[in-house]
């Protein structure tokens, strides 16, 4: 008999059954949420994992030293290089994130382009020298995307903006941010800038798009027209805001490991994902031992109802873990089993049953 991990959460007794593969079914304790976890370990290990992409059962994987690759996550082998390296206009290079939508997808990468193909990554346009950055994977629309990352004082005509829209004419709305003058700790923003596994957006099925803020759970949902129609907070037992007073900045080679160190430690809130209707699912990361975390799923209406908190998801356990893409009933998720680049590199599909959407 397979081995499988019971949680019940909520009053209509919701529980999440890990390992179903195996056969175990659950007892009879009424509405119940199922989730089985497909792990496939990718071939050739990514630099370092920033974002992710799904098509199907194809990953989009832009890889800071290797390109944007295509892998197959049925085998995790590489099918293809979709994009060229180079320096080139319409070539990448060191590229960290990725999205599409809208007919076109955008690549942001070291050299702080961001860069415009179509769906069949056909070169259209790329756009140097803006001062705004990504976190994670952005938004992309017909005419503009949506970022949670940060931009310059100087297009937002304000304070430091950690959410907003950029229009591709260079124009940026400012969303959130933190206020003209206000002084910004150092960590803070390289969790709105290199932070990329924690917090971020996704587009919801009316045409509008929801954020979740890492440093206290809270989730803002916008209108199709960007405006804010309702915001809440997560309930997860767990989770704990940063503790920033302990970080301390450390400019040298080690740099990348003191603050993996310090990250890993807190809890991290990952990028949610639309589940089909009204349904949200946000994946939660709880420190687990130096330089590694463990993880639990949340479930909640776009209202901030919980549908349940806390699902064990025991086999997604690494240092680097990112929320990739999701649809009815699965969450994809792409990692590394340490904070180190190169390190091995997984994908876990979730996949969710029993509850309504």
């Amino acid at each position: 008999m397979g081995r499988f991990t019971t949680i019940v959460a909520g009053l209509t007794g919701a529980i999440c059954v890990v390992g179903l593969a195996h056969g175990v079914e659950p007892p009879d304790l009424g509405s119940s949420i199922r989730c089985s976890v497909k792990t496939v370990a990718i071939a050739k290990p990514a630099y370092m994992v920033v974002d992710a992409v799904v098509r199907g059962e194809k990953l989009l994987l832009p890889d800071y030293t290797n390109g944007l690759r295509e892998i197959d996550l049925g085998s995790g082998a590489d099918l293809r290089s979709v994009l060229p390296m180079g320096t080139k206009r319409g070539q990448v290079t060191g590229p960290q994130h990725l999205a599409c939508g809208g007919g076109r997808c955008v690549v942001f990468g070291d050299r702080y382009f961001w860069i415009y193909y179509n769906e069949g990554f056909e070169f259209i346009d790329e756009f140097p020298g803006m001062t705004t950055g990504a976190g994670g994977q952005p938004l992309v629309f017909a005419d503009r995307i949506v970022v949670a990352g940060t931009a310059n004082p100087s297009v937002t005509g304000g304070g430091v903006a950690f959410l907003f829209v950029q229009y591709d004419d260079g124009s940026v709305v400012p969303l959130q941010e933190y206020p003209t003058g206000m002084p910004i700790p150092e960590v803070a923003k390289r969790i709105h800038f290199s932070g990329p596994t924690a917090g971020g957006v996704d587009r919801l099925p009316d045409g509008g798009w929801l954020y979740v803020d890492p440093r206290n759970y809270g989730v803002f949902v916008f209108d199709r027209s960007d405006r804010l129609v309702r915001a809440w907070r997560g309930t997860n037992p767990r989770f704990r805001p940063p503790n920033f007073a302990v970080y301390e900045p450390v400019h040298d080679a080690s740099g990348r490991e003191t603050f993996s160190r310090w990250s890993l430690a807190q809890t991290q809130v990952k990028r949610p994902v639309s589940l089909g209707g009204d349904l949200v699912g946000i994946i939660v990361g709880i420190p687990d031992g130096p330089l590694l975390q463990r993880h639990e799923l949340d479930l909640y209406r776009l209202d901030g109802s919980p549908v349940a908190t806390g699902l064990d998801l025991p086999e997604i356990r690494g240092g680097r873990i990112v929320v990739a893409d999701a649809g009815l009933g699965r969450i994809v998720v792409v990692g590394q089993t340490s904070w180190e680049p190169g390190s091995e590199t997984k994908a876990w599909q979730v996949t969710i049953s029993g509850v309504e959407n």
